[in-house]
């Protein structure tokens, strides 16, 4: 999935919050990587559609531990907020 039709760039336009899964690396591939973001992509989506933050949930095996990484990735091209969602945790804004 790499943006190119601009979908939710448009709907998350200057939005509060931006959840997106952090589903798959940066380099991944195969049927994950063609059904969900990669950061770098989750980052460009942010910076266009100007949100003020961005929280990445549906986290799985080949992301956790990789969150140095993922959030690298995403500030090359969003300096916003960036937080990690995990499962049974609350989240306060």
């Amino acid at each position: 999935m790499n943006g190119d039709y601009h979908t939710l760039e448009k709907l998350a336009q200057n939005t509060d919050i931006l959840v997106a899964h952090n589903a798959v690396p940066k380099g991944a591939t195969g049927v994950a990587a063609q059904l969900h973001m990669t950061p770098d992509i989750i980052g460009q989506i942010a910076q266009k559609a100007q949100v003020k933050r961005v929280v990445l949930s549906h986290r799985m095996l080949r992301t956790l531990r990789r969150e140095k990484e993922t959030k690298r990735e995403i500030r090359k091209r969003y300096k916003g907020s960036v937080k990690f969602a995990n499962d049974k945790s609350y989240y306060k804004l």
